[in-house]
């Protein structure tokens, strides 16, 4: 992509619970998981002249190798901006060390929001990235890998494969990868694994083929890193291993019992930073959620102290693994617990201020049950009323599954819903003024927005985790992982956040970066860093 001197479109995030955007898509995402299980554009690539191949990096003697982690991007122009401008600097100082840019950037997958196209990918994340990029004089052209999240699924992996594995140079790195999964060969014996999970279904068997002979290349003892575009590992907070199961195919058919241990997992999807260590006497292992690119924030206080994960990532042998290896999460989460505590709050507000037609929908659809009372014509407000009950209902998204508590928690918000529709009904009638009336709706629809918005803060722990921050399009929180392989082999990663993103931009176009902050962004290390050895 061209940079011109007329200032690029700058998008908003996202407004999630909108419903013009619920509805655009919905329709996306019923239409590309249809395509992608009916087309799968993996079975494409493998009949390709284009061969995916291992791409192998080193270092001279006493140099260090430098690579860089990003996911969830695409959204919101004031986050993507400000990750931007630190991931295309050729460096960056963080709480007393220089950290310079990494030869290659891994991409985790859900790289542009809400739905894949190449128009979304070009102003949402190419654009961004572009305009802050600034040229290393002393260095290489960095690289860009990245696998597809279920965004990037939702257009059938058209725009993906256009921008990632077409040879095409992407923003100011190079691009370097033939289908939607990848491996590298890193210095001193560290590999990366980076797989393509589609829609969290299954993966194909052109893949595992590719990757079995990946893995016959690996020497014994050496260490993997592991990148999938989901946190499986959550679904055992709730009862739910079956993305955890699907992992563990991959690594049971791919690694065959072989002695190279996965030291390392790094995945988006959700959007904090939280880290879950091994309890373990003898492997050392560590999964870490880095969704931070740039889409909204997830929440962390609902993230459990200790994960109990039943199917094994530590020795995936020949057989179906059956063993519980205990994970203990880390001390530091971003945002920090007490934070999300605090954003959680702010829905009562955000919800109904940050989702453009959502509020006059909630005050239209009172009205269709007051007003068809009032005009003699009860029959309409009855279905109206039905409506409402339904469309509350089909709203409820259970943390576990069960018939019981999912009809428990749509009572809970569909009872409060018509109770507001039928007060307001009952009020009504018994004015003669019009603009009374009219006043009672707008009231109506206010008290409908505070009742889904409690409903959305009191139920979070056993429904609609996600809709709580989704409703919200917090832009704060941001960052990436930037990891350094050293000369003995040991491998550091270092997590950059940055705490507030800039609100207000100027437009440079003699600059370089073009976009410039009205506040410096202020860059630091939210976690310590977390060091493997060897």
């Amino acid at each position: 992509m061209a940079s011109t001197d007329e200032a690029p479109r700058k998008l908003p995030a996202v407004r999630w619970l909108s419903p013009t955007e619920l509805i655009r898509t919905g329709v996306t995402v019923l239409l590309g998981s249809t395509v992608a299980a009916y087309a799968d554009k993996r079975d494409v690539m493998a009949g390709t002249t284009f061969a995916q191949h291992l791409a192998v990096y080193d270092v001279g003697d006493g140099e260090d190798f430098w690579f860089d982690f990003l996911c969830d991007t695409g959204d919101g122009f004031r986050a993507m901006a400000t990750v931007a401008t630190l991931l295309g600097a050729p460096e960056v100082a963080v709480d007393g060390e220089v950290l310079p840019r990494g030869r290659v950037l891994l991409m985790g997958g859900d790289e542009v929001y809400p739905v894949a196209g190449t128009l979304a990918y070009e102003l949402r994340l190419e654009s961004p990235l572009q305009e802050q990029f600034v040229d290393d004089p002393d260095g290489e052209t960095p690289t860009v890998y990245a696998i597809p999240g279920n965004h990037d699924w939702y257009d059938g992996l058209t725009a993906f494969l256009r921008v990632f594995c077409q040879g095409r140079h992407f923003a100011g790195w190079n691009t370097d990868q033939r289908r939607s999964y990848f491996a590298l060969a890193l210095p001193r014996g560290w590999w990366v694994l980076a797989i393509d999970i589609q829609l969290d279904t299954y993966v194909d068997a052109t893949q595992l083929e590719w990757f079995r002979d990946v893995v016959a290349r690996i020497p014994d003892g050496d260490r993997l890193v592991l990148l999938t575009a989901t946190p499986a590992w959550y679904g055992a907070q709730d009862g739910d291993d079956r993305s955890m199961d699907r992992l563990a195919f991959f690594l049971r058919e791919v690694l065959g019992g072989r002695d190279l241990p996965i030291r390392l997992v790094l995945t988006g999807d959700t959007h904090h930073y939280a880290v879950y260590e091994l309890d373990h006497p003898d492997h050392e292992q560590v999964l870490v959620t880095a969704g931070l690119g740039g889409a909204y924030t997830s929440p962390t206080h609902f993230l459990a102290p200790t994960l109990d994960v039943t199917t094994d990532l530590v020795d995936p042998g020949p057989q179906r693994a059956t063993g519980t290896h205990r994970y203990v999460r880390g001390p530091h989460t971003f945002p920090t617990v007490r934070r999300s505590r605090a954003e959680a709050f702010k829905v009562l507000w955000r919800l109904p201020l940050r989702n453009g037609l959502l509020l006059p929908l909630l005050v239209l659809l009172p009205a269709l049950v007051i007003v068809p009372w009032v005009l003699g014509v009860p029959a309409v407000s009855v279905i109206a009323g039905v409506a409402v009950a339904g469309g509350s209902y089909a709203f409820v998204v259970p943390q576990r599954a069960g018939r019981l508590r999912r009809l428990g928690l749509g009572l809970a918000l569909t009872v409060p819903e018509l109770a507001v529709a039928i007060g307001a009904t009952v009020v009504a009638t018994r004015l003669d003024d019009p603009l009374a009336t009219v006043l009672v709706v707008l009231a109506a629809g206010l008290l409908s927005s505070l009742v889904l918005s409690t409903f959305l803060l009191l139920a979070a722990r056993g429904a609609n985790r996600n809709e709580l921050f989704a409703a919200q399009s917090i832009e704060d929180h941001k960052g990436f992982l930037r990891l350094r392989v050293a000369d003995d082999g040991t491998l550091t990663v270092y997590a950059l956040g940055v705490e507030k993103v800039p609100r207000r931009w100027r437009w440079a176009p003699g600059a370089t970066p073009r976009w410039r902050p009205h506040t410096p962004v202020d860059v630091r290390l939210v976690d310590e860093p977390i060091v493997l050895r060897p």
